[in-house]
């Protein structure tokens, strides 16, 4: 395969999509999280961001399919939205010319961000007539963070957690905010040469077993209490965090 991706690498790709879809199918989101955190094991990091970066986007097309809350998720979502579209191109600059150690590191420090809060879990609660204002705040952090990484999760997810949604709109939501979050960090990619035509391949083979996952994780959602499984999967990503870390320090 063209940029290196001969077929075990490929299946490496695939497996890690796999069961970062089935996370994704059981709570609603950390599929860039593992995805990232992962893939740089077997490719690039530009690769792993490039190919993210697509992957994000059609997953979160299909949460949105799914959850069906439209009018509700929209309405949550959008001031993030707003600030996110315009800071993910200056991030999404940065990224291109970061040095891979540096971008290690960050991925690391932003994964146990993730972990931390998660396993804190405050009950957080943004006051009434503030949620556009905190909204697009966040936003804009996270579109500077999701540039520079393709994972903001530990500001998106914080911000829509804090605003206490019902589950269907909680997850139309987060789909919203990712599938534009996925669609402007591609362009963002294309626009500074870290997404090529070249990744076209490795990134459809990708979707199948991403899709899978996310319905396999579904069902496991159904029967598995979610908290043990949210548990294991923050446990997994605090040791690979440190891994990461470990490796751009090396």
């Amino acid at each position: 395969m063209e940029l290196g991706v001969t077929v075990p690498v490929m299946l490496a790709i695939a497996a890690i999509y796999f069961v970062a879809g089935a996370v994704k199918g059981a709570s609603g989101f950390g599929l860039p999280v593992i995805a990232v955190a992962l893939l740089p094991f077997v490719v690039p990091v530009e690769m792993a961001l490039a190919l993210n970066a697509v992957v994000i986007f059609t997953t979160n097309l299909q949460q949105i399919r799914q959850a069906g809350e439209i009018r509700a998720g929209l309405s949550a979502a959008w001031p993030m939205m707003a600030g996110m579209a315009i800071m993910v191109p200056l991030g999404a600059f940065f990224a291109e010319g970061i040095r891979e150690q540096t971008l290690m590191a960050i991925l690391g420090a932003f994964i146990l961000l993730f972990v931390a809060s998660n396993f804190v879990n405050p009950s957080l609660r943004i006051p009434a007539g503030y949620e556009q204002r905190t909204g697009f705040g966040m936003g804009l952090v996270s579109g500077v963070v999701g540039g520079l990484t393709s994972a903001p999760g530990p500001i998106f997810v914080t911000y829509v957690v804090a605003l206490h949604l019902q589950r269907a709109v909680f997850m139309t939501a987060l789909g919203f905010i990712m599938s534009l979050f996925g669609l402007t960090v591609a362009l963002s990619y294309a626009w500074v040469g870290i997404l090529r035509w070249e990744h076209t391949a490795p990134v459809l083979l990708s979707l199948p077993p991403v899709l899978a996952g996310m319905w396999l994780g579904n069902l496991w959602a159904k029967r598995l209490p979610l908290e043990s499984f949210r548990k294991i999967v923050l446990i997994l990503l605090g040791v690979i965090a440190c891994m990461l870390i470990r490796r751009a320090l090396a």
